[in-house]
């Protein structure tokens, strides 16, 4: 169990945006909630599943949502915001419903925002966040979860909206049906709702989540400030720590996004530089990197990681900005595999890219024909 220091939870914010494949949250989120930590004195700790009493409860906290059309935005800016925090009040409302607190918080997924959002709803509660989360990279839907490759059950779920909604999900026929349940409080509320779900003991998430990404997230952080710190490459420091690829390198011709159904919906296109002159690489997004295409062929896709990072910064470039800032910046694009339960059978029946309606064969970054 560790106390995390100001200095590492910006190095997981810098690491955990570019893992976060344009998603998981901002940043500017997690600064945000890094600042009302430092001001309420809230100490951010992590521990492994190890250090957990082995039949306590550990719950998994996220922020659910994304972008929702012109008109529901309207409707709902008259309603008075209640709730700063959903999140934290959706973990008040599980354990009140199941009569049990729980002893440790975990997070959905990897990324800036979605990780800083456990680690305060821990620190508030006087509990502590787990080493890990559950997909290794960020992801657009709940529903997308090792935990759901495991087959732990997701319900009973609590879910709280900024203007003070609650709803319990006692049972889920499925995760998916859990998934739209969620995403139509969102879209109801604007776009966001904070969700508490998966109750579990760290003996059932034991092989069920990915263990030590936080870890991760601020070694990666870490490594690319040393290396811009010393004038050298930062793709290349972000490369060596997380055994990854670089599978593109080029300028941001064309971005587009559509908002709708609590998400963000689009591509990106890049035209090659240097090595990769010549060539275009396309990207398809849904509130992250999703499915990428080399020249109009099927190239790198999920499970496994597409992170788009500045060339000059090592920041991972974001879904949720406008759009326009990111247009004619040099970018890498960086490959990293997924982890070993997304590449069983049933994780990528679960994120591959047919689950988004491609009809394309997921074949692992490794095994593929790089430019």
């Amino acid at each position: 169990m560790r106390t995390l220091t100001s200095e590492e939870v910006l190095n997981l914010i810098l690491g955990a945006e570019i893992l976060g494949c344009g998603g998981g949250g901002s940043v500017e989120l997690a600064l945000e909630i890094l600042r009302q930590a430092e001001e309420k004195g809230l100490k951010l700790k992590i521990a492994s599943l190890e250090e957990l009493k082995e039949d306590s409860l550990v719950f998994i906290v996220s922020r659910v949502g994304g972008g929702v059309e012109e008109d529901i935005k309207r409707r709902v800016e008259k309603y008075p915001k209640k709730v700063e925090r959903p999140e934290l009040e959706a973990v008040r409302e599980l354990a009140s419903f199941l009569g049990e607190e729980p002893e440790a918080i975990l997070a959905s997924e990897t990324g800036a925002g979605n990780m800083l959002l456990p680690l305060f709803v821990a620190a508030s509660l006087d509990k502590v966040a787990v080493d890990g989360d559950a997909c290794g990279r960020a992801k657009p839907e709940i529903a997308i979860s090792t935990t759901h490759v495991k087959g732990i059950p997701i319900a009973p779920l609590a879910a709280v909206t900024p203007f003070g909604d609650v709803a319990i999900l006692k049972n889920a026929l499925n995760d998916y049906t859990a998934e739209d349940i969620c995403r139509q409080i969102a879209v109801a509320s604007g776009g966001t709702c904070g969700v508490a779900r998966c109750p579990a003991t760290p003996k059932q998430l034991k092989g069920g989540i990915v263990e030590g990404s936080m870890s991760k997230c601020i070694e990666v952080g870490k490594r690319i400030k040393e290396a811009l710190e010393a004038g050298e490459d930062p793709i290349k420091a972000f490369v060596e720590t997380i055994d990854g690829k670089e599978i593109f390198r080029g300028v941001v011709k064309a971005w587009e996004r559509e908002e709708r159904r609590a998400f963000m919906w689009g591509n990106v296109e890049i035209e090659g530089v240097g090595p990769y002159k010549g060539h275009r690489l396309k990207i398809f997004f849904k509130n992250e990197f999703l499915i990428s295409w080399l020249d109009d062929k099927p190239y790198v896709t999920c499970p496994d990681l597409l992170c788009v990072t500045d060339v000059r910064t090592g920041r991972g470039l974001s879904n949720w900005v406008d759009l326009r800032e990111n247009l004619g910046r040099e970018v890498a694009v960086v490959g990293v595999p997924a982890v070993d339960i997304w590449r069983s059978p049933k994780g990528i029946e679960i994120f591959g890219p047919k689950h988004f309606d491609f009809d394309i064969e997921y074949v692992p970054l490794e095994s593929l024909s790089l430019v």
